[in-house]
């Protein structure tokens, strides 16, 4: 790999998926492949909230075998705040309100709760640290990440479909079993430059720990936007589009 400085701020053209706030989400339909249970994992997303303030909105979460919500699970919360957690660990942590607007936020996020509600966290957006930690973990066990089927964009695939995300998401990067430091401003450069811009992640999501995240769901600057629903990362898997996805009409990279 070149030097970080070489690429940090190296301009990357990434488009965005549109969902409406109506039906539009994505269902995986079977466990995510390789997935082991951990207490260690990375988040990465550029998002753009378009509506539903005062709501509960669902990013990515997972589902037991009736399509009800189970599970480690991301989502805007009624405060509008990004809210994060992680159930058998007992760790709950979110962010500042991120109230719809134009502007795309880019929220990172690492933890590793293997040793219990002593193990370190992290949660920034638009690379400044904006963690209020609700609850410290040591829950019952290690996290589980095997579940029988994962959405992004809503809360279950039992119809009707509720919680559904309203805006756009881009560079969609899930890495349970992998850990960074993020008070580590260089470990945060593998993500978001010094601009404020997503940089180049690899084609299968690899190049910022050598090893690529179970999820990597990515589109190229105007490729068909049919094909966010194809896992980039180790799992290698094909989501189901319900609704009809647009490309967004501005990108995190503008």
């Amino acid at each position: 790999f070149p030097l970080l400085s070489s690429y940090s701020n190296a301009t990357f053209i990434v488009d965005g998926a549109d969902f409406d706030g109506t039906n539009d989400h994505m269902t995986r339909g079977a466990g995510l492949t390789g997935a082991v249970d951990s207490d260690l994992g990375i988040l990465s997303v550029w998002l753009r909230v378009d509506g539903g303030d005062g709501t509960i909105r669902r990013f990515f979460n997972a589902l037991d075998a009736t399509g009800a919500l189970v599970g480690p699970r991301f989502s805007l919360n009624a405060s509008n705040q990004f809210l994060m957690t992680l159930v058998s660990d007992g760790f709950q942590q979110h962010s500042s309100a991120l109230l719809a607007s134009s502007t795309w936020r880019h929220i990172l996020a690492s933890w590793n709760k293997s040793s219990g509600s002593s193990g370190p966290a992290y949660l920034y957006v638009n690379d400044v640290s904006d963690q209020t930690v609700t609850n410290a973990g040591g829950g019952v066990g290690t996290e589980d990440w095997t579940f029988t089927n994962w959405v992004l964009g809503g809360a279950s695939d039992i119809s009707p479909i509720t919680q559904i995300c309203n805006g756009c998401i881009a560079e969609f990067y899930l890495a349970p079993g992998q850990y960074l430091d993020f008070s580590i401003d260089a470990n945060r450069r593998k993500f978001i430059n010094t601009n404020g811009k997503p940089v180049n992640l690899g084609t299968d999501g690899s190049r910022p720990t050598g090893t690529a995240p179970l999820v990597y769901m990515h589109l190229d600057n105007n490729e068909a936007v049919a094909n966010f629903a194809v896992n980039a990362g180790s799992d290698a898997g094909t989501f189901t589009i319900t609704g009809t996805l647009e490309t967004s009409s501005t990108s995190p990279s503008d």
